[in-house]
């Protein structure tokens, strides 16, 4: 059978030409040799890769012990001098003072856990952190006999506090007379964690183990851990290790635990001590990760040779398959086109976005000049102004405010208006708004209302959403110009990233979609891709201002929602709004409160105005002075911060967002605030971002253009709020 299937997979039997016959072999022994090649070079990168680790942390980790240990050892040593030529009876009559100094000591490094003397006998005279010591003898230590037998320097362990049982590294020195007699041991403890802490930091995943220990395998510091594991090196190595070629460079060792454990350790000499520290990385993690390289390299390889080994035998259907990879190539590249169309598409959304939103601020600015200055007018020409005066400077106040609904218009395309999302039924709100559609649509079209049911909230703003419905709405009405059905329709959607890919503003997850959907004209390609660009309709001169779905784009993505367009050219559109949905219940309904009354302000109340435009100023404070506030006008936010901290006497702070050198009008209410608490402030704004009408701050925010008695208005409610204990603080 084996002879028969080799004889088929050659094509001998098909009567295959000797060139594909070869190929099918080469075809099996190619991916076998690189598949051989490949984990081999793999076995030996990841082998060279774990060498060069330990190596490497190792000798990282042996400078720090041996920084450590030549640290303390001078502080040894300084204890050593501290007592030299006293006998421990002199020693204990300064024995407060000596205490002190050694917790003066033992405070300055954070390592050391306590320093202590003890004398020849072994008793603990004094020690850093116990005045008077505790009678404890430490003749059993290991250090310590080391030490009376003659080591000058020696390294142990000893339980720090017996109820905790914790192990602490010491170092100890030994102490002679003049004549060379051994008089005790000066010793410092040393927190393992000090150690333990730093070897953490130096692996990503802290899961190298390392310790520290002496020469003849008494392990001093490890990980609790992997103490089992590391005596076991100790045993393994320590006899081979010692003695090689250079003490500060013990090397490197394959250690074999039982059938299958493999470790590669690291030793390292500290200097000259008789100390080691090690670096022990498990191989069956590189092997595991060799294993996982292999596999994948096996899987490639048998991938390719199944490929090659059949590919005379799809030569019949090379036209097939040259047809369908063509295909999916076509397929491909218009996804990425369209990808990549919807990419540019949003940048030059947002690139129109920061003209508009520019624009609006500067625009905004001289508005509320030109509107100021109309106000001025009508009242400096009084009842005396003739009906051709009053018909132009009426003229010119409805252009301005026909320029302020401009602007408007392009802030909420630029995502820069402000917005009052809440928790809302989106199924009430249309069915509440439906009759009012109902009449803007007129009588040739039908409005047909498809609500799904027990629709979560969602969030948005009320009247904004109300606003974009009626855009909508009447949108679809002029593309069905000899009638047609409207569908409003809600229900519940998920998106997730590739669909918000080319928009940054919404993140995937649950959306309440709203969508209205006609049966008119539809859009081609061309008018799809401009649709919701600002100023842009296919409408005739003078039937619209292009501003009704750049409107509806702009308030959408300030939610952190997303629009979606589909449309075809005579079978009609759809625009869907994709809102957040709201965990938040959704609050009650309630009638409008009614508009308050005027709120005059006190008399010769003083204002501090701050506006950078020299204009806006001038008119700000004649609007004010008019009114009969006292002003005095600054032109940016530092020279303002000036006057306040000065003492400057005034009742209300009036200023704009946006200024020059640094300090906004945002960061001035805050330092004024922080001056004078309770403050009243008032800010005003053409275009301020995001963040001015942000709920991050307090204060309240009046748009531009804005008129006399709007301002005089707020300010009034301001002062109004404010005791007169308040009024005159702010004064003094």
């Amino acid at each position: 059978m084996a002879a028969s299937w080799f004889s088929t997979f050659l094509g001998r039997r098909a009567g295959l030409p000797t060139s594909l016959r070869a190929m099918r072999v080469v075809s099996l022994l190619v991916p076998l040799a690189f598949l051989v090649i490949l984990t081999y070079l793999d076995h030996r990168r990841l082998l060279a890769e774990a060498h060069a680790d330990a190596a490497r942390l190792s000798a990282v980790a042996k400078d720090h012990a041996r920084n450590v240990i030549e640290t303390d050892l001078l502080l040894l040593d300084r204890m050593a001098d501290r007592i030299h030529g006293l006998g421990w009876t002199e020693t204990l009559a300064q024995g407060a003072a000596t205490h002190d100094w050694l917790r003066a000591m033992d405070e300055r490094f954070a390592h050391i856990s306590a320093l202590q003397y003890a004398d020849a006998t072994g008793e603990v005279l004094l020690r850093s952190d116990a005045w008077p010591a505790s009678p404890v003898r430490i003749t059993g230590r290991d250090w310590f006999a080391a030490l009376a037998g003659g080591a000058q320097v020696s390294f142990g362990t000893s339980l720090h506090r017996p109820q905790t049982g914790v192990l602490n590294f010491v170092i100890a020195r030994r102490l002679e007379s003049a004549d060379g007699a051994f008089l005790g041991a000066a010793a410092g403890s040393i927190l393992p964690d000090y150690f333990l802490d730093y070897w953490r930091t130096l692996t990503i995943d802290g899961r190298v183990p390392f310790a520290l220990m002496r020469t003849d395998g008494q392990i001093l510091i490890a990980q609790p851990s992997e103490i089992e594991s590391l005596r076991t090196f100790a045993e393994t190595l320590l006899p081979d290790a010692i003695g090689g070629p250079a003490p500060e460079d013990v090397g490197l060792r394959l250690v074999r635990l039982g059938a299958r454990q493999e470790f590669l350790a690291a030793f390292r000499q500290i200097g000259r001590y008789p100390l080691l520290v090690t670096a022990v990385i498990p191989l069956d993690r590189i092997f595991a990760t060799w294993w996982h390289n292999a596999l994948i390299t096996a899987l490639i390889c048998l991938a390719a040779a199944s490929g090659l080994s059949f590919a005379t035998l799809l030569a019949c259907r090379r036209w097939r398959s040259e047809q369908a990879t063509l295909k999916a190539l076509h397929v491909e590249a218009a996804r990425r086109e369209a990808a990549e169309s919807g990419i540019a598409q949003a940048q030059r959304m947002e690139a129109l976005g920061r003209l508009t939103g520019g624009f609006a601020h500067d625009s905004n600015n001289l508005l509320t000049a030109i509107l100021g200055t109309v106000h001025l007018l009508e009242r400096h020409l009084g009842p005396d102004m003739d009906a051709r005066a009053g018909r132009l400077l009426g003229a010119m106040r409805e252009a301005v405010n026909r320029s302020a609904s401009l602007n408007r218009s392009l802030l909420a395309f630029a995502r820069r208006q402000k917005l009052d999302p809440v928790s809302l039924d989106a199924n009430a709100l249309v069915q509440d708004f439906a009759p009012l559609m109902r009449r803007a649509i007129g009588e040739g079209q039908t409005l047909v209302l498809v609500l799904e049911p027990d629709l979560p909230p969602c969030r948005a703003d009320a009247g904004q959403l109300e606003t974009a419905l009626l855009n909508l709405v009447t949108n679809a009405r002029h593309a069905m110009p000899e009638g047609g059905t409207i569908t409003l329709e809600t229900r519940r959607a998920r998106l997730d990233a590739v669909l918000l890919q080319d928009n940054p503003d919404a993140l995937p997850g649950q959306f309440i979609a709203v969508s209205v959907k006609d049966t008119g004209l539809g859009m081609d390609r061309t008018v799809k891709e401009r649709a919701f660009e600002p100023f842009f309709t296919t409408k005739p001169p003078g039937r619209g201002t292009g501003l009704g779905l750049s409107q509806v784009f702009g308030f959408v993505r300030q939610l952190g929602g997303h629009v979606g367009l589909e449309s075809t050219p005579g079978i009609g559109s759809r625009v869907t709004l994709y809102l957040p949905e709201s965990d938040a219940p959704t609050p009650q309904r309630h009638a409008a409160p009614a508009e308050s009354g005027w709120l005059a302000p006190p008399a010769r109340a003083r204002v501090m105005l701050v506006e950078d435009d020299p204009e806006v100023r001038e008119v700000a404070s004649q609007m004010l002075e008019d009114a009969g506030l006292q002003v005095t006008a600054m032109p940016d936010g530092a020279k303002a911060l000036d006057r306040i901290r000065r003492g400057e006497p005034f009742d209300v702070l009036f200023s704009d967002i946006i200024m020059p050198g640094g300090l906004d009008g945002i960061a001035l209410a805050e330092a004024a605030r922080a001056l004078r608490p309770g403050l009243p402030v008032l800010l005003t704004t053409g275009y301020a971002g995001r963040g001015a009408f942000s709920s991050t701050h307090a204060f309240e925010v009046l748009s531009k253009p804005y008129e006399q008695a709007a301002l005089v208005k707020r300010i009034g409610a301001l002062l109004a709020a404010v005791t007169p204990e308040a009024i005159a603080a702010g004064g003094s």
